[in-house]
This record gives C-alpha cells, structure tokens and sequence, in this order.
C-alpha cells in the first residue's frame, strides 16, 4: 500500500495525538464512569484505523531522482555514463513494528474498557 507524505502526516498525526490522549488520561485519572470510559475509548477507534494504515503501508520513500551525465570523448569510441540516484526514507521497517504495537495496546485499551461496561451495571 502507497502512502502519500499528506496522508501519512495525518494519519500519524490521528495516531499519536490518540496515543497522547490514552497516556494523559490514565497517569491524570482513571476513567470512573461510563462516560468518560465511553468517551475515550471512542475517540482511540479512529488513532488504532491510523496506526494499523501506518503499519501496513510498508515503508515510505519519496521518489528517486535520477541523473545521467554522458560523457563522450572526441578522440575515440568510448563513451562514459553515470547515474545518480536519490533516495529518502520517511519510514524506516523498524517503525512498522513500532506502529503495530501503538495500535495493539489502544485497541486491548479499548477492548477492555467496552467489557468493564458490559460487566459493570
């Protein structure tokens, strides 16, 4: 799966800032209540989608440039090419693990705040 630069700054952008939110909230208060419990675990849905996009869209290059000089000399036959090639890694295989493990701990977050709901009455 290809990911455009835009698309993966808003992605990450969903799955940090879910991430944040998961740490804030837990080390400020823990969710007492149905709604707040509800409410935050909502709001994880939409960062675990980014994450697991994250994951599987592989790593992200920008396009090669390439460059061919030719030089030909005059006196003979022979003629000499070099290729300059450019390359950016954006993501580097390392962070596919990285971003399968953000999503994997929201979503037993998640899981697990729906079946404390389910138990509780």
């Amino acid at each position: 799966m290809s990911l455009s630069i835009i698309e993966f700054v808003v992605y990450g952008l969903f799955a940090y800032s879910s991430m944040l939110v998961l740490i804030t909230s837990i080390n400020k208060e823990p969710p007492a209540g149905k709604t707040p419990a509800i409410l935050r675990s909502i709001y994880l849905i939409p960062g675990i989608i980014c994450a697991g996009l994250i994951a599987i869209s592989g790593s992200i290059d920008i396009d090669t440039i390439t460059t061919f000089n030719t030089i030909t000399n005059l006196n003979s036959s022979e003629v000499w090419t070099e290729q300059t090639a450019q390359e950016i890694i954006l993501q580097n295989e390392v962070w596919i693990a990285v971003h399968i493990m953000i999503m994997f701990v929201m979503l037993v977050y998640v899981i697990q705040q729906f079946a404390s709901l389910l138990i509780k009455h």
